[in-house]
């Protein structure tokens, strides 16, 4: 199930965000679900849909769209120059779920920030957004960083890969068959009949980094880098719904790896 929210900047003031507000809006999602269900909301924020040592959360959303002309950007700041924006929060939960998990967003009021500036925000509607109609072969645009890495022996920090290194693809297949087997594990979504296809993935066009700092100005402040492009996906198209719904590569919750519909 996917949601746009639309917001509205509740000050009368002008109106300045972090430019690394990742972090923060999945706190405030976490929250949100919290509210809900204080179970469901640990167990996401500890453990995650697991089995033979990965874990995930299944849960993704957007960068923050705003209008053309809507905003600024002044260092590691973005001033807000309109009062309406939006962000889309995609989960991949039982259908069942869906005026649940809907539910928690409408009417919600949430401050988003850091030390340095603070942003108060209403949740004015909450609309489903219709799922694709998946086929074997789909094109994808990012709607937030896809970050896919790597460790070595020789070093203890992760490389960010770009795509277009030889490894590039098999770990970004990878990764999306590992969700698979842990969403059929744990019964997120139906097996059905799995078509017999070799999963690829192809870039296309250019592909433009982007480095996202979490937890700013704060002990545990770390440095990641994804790549905004877009990309045709050859696989199973339950393959295609899981990676739609959860997110594609690495660290999701932190609203990485969502993609929408070319």
């Amino acid at each position: 199930m996917r949601f746009r929210l639309s917001l509205v900047v509740t000050e009368q003031l002008q109106a300045i965000l972090p430019i690394n507000y990742q972090y923060p809006i999945s706190a405030w999602i976490y929250k949100t679900i919290n509210y809900g269900n204080h179970e469901f909301a640990n167990f996401l924020h500890q453990k995650g849909f697991g089995t033979a040592g990965k874990a995930y959360k299944f849960f993704t959303f957007s960068h923050l769209m705003i209008p053309r002309k809507g905003m600024m950007i002044a260092g590691d700041r973005i001033i807000l120059k309109t009062k309406q924006l939006s962000l889309e929060v995609s989960f991949l939960a039982p259908e069942v779920m869906q005026h649940f998990i809907s539910g928690l967003f409408s009417n919600q009021t949430f401050r988003l920030g850091d030390k340095k500036s603070v942003v108060s925000f209403r949740v004015e509607q909450v609309e489903a957004i219709p799922m694709p109609e998946f086929k074997p072969v789909m094109e994808y645009k990012c709607l937030s960083p896809v970050i896919i890495s790597t460790k070595t022996a020789e070093s203890r920090y992760a490389q960010y890969l770009a795509p277009g290194r030889a490894e590039y693809e098999s770990l970004f297949v990878n990764n999306l068959e590992n969700k698979v087997r842990v969403a059929i594990h744990h019964g997120l979504i139906e097996p059905g009949k799995q078509n017999d296809i070799h999963p690829t993935f192809k870039l296309i066009g250019e592909a433009h980094s982007k480095n996202i700092t979490i937890k700013a100005d704060t002990p545990n402040e770390s440095q990641i880098r994804g790549y905004l492009y877009n990309f045709q996906m050859q696989a199973p198209q339950l393959w295609h719904r899981i990676g739609y719904l959860g997110g594609f590569g690495e660290k999701n919750s932190l609203g990485m790896g969502c993609v929408g519909e070319v």
